[in-house]
């Protein structure tokens, strides 16, 4: 399968979408993952000139535990994508060393928390 090709099938399994998802074939670990994909369903869709969404929605009928193990296998590599995690709000840098933002603790929460501090160790 031509790299374009395998770029529509990417295309089709991972669209993107308006809001600013990117499609898969924009993602280069998914390109990989497809690349190296051993699936049949890369062979079934070979066998056509061109390809849209209506012939793999047929090839996902008439396989669908091929069709699933392909999905499944561009799946990770997609939305562990630092293109998408930021698409999504998310940031893609490492946790560490700047650590997770975490909410200040309102009043009720110190004095509870304080309380249960003054208890000391309590054995049972």
């Amino acid at each position: 399968m031509t790299p374009s090709r395998l770029g529509l099938l990417a295309d089709l399994i991972l669209p993107g979408d308006a809001a600013g998802l990117p499609r898969g074939s924009l993602i280069p670990e998914v390109m990989l993952a497809l690349a190296g994909s051993a699936s049949p369903i890369k062979g079934l869709l070979g066998e056509r000139f061109d390809f849209a969404e209506k012939d793999l929605r047929l090839i996902e009928q008439s396989h669908p535990a091929e069709f699933r193990e392909l999905v499944m296998s561009l799946i990770k590599p997609y939305y562990e994508s630092g293109k998408v995690l930021e698409a999504m709000g998310w940031r893609s840098a490492p946790p560490q060393p700047l650590g997770h933002r975490i909410a200040a603790m309102d009043e009720a929460l110190a004095a509870e928390l304080a309380r249960i501090a003054e208890r000391k160790r309590i054995w049972r």
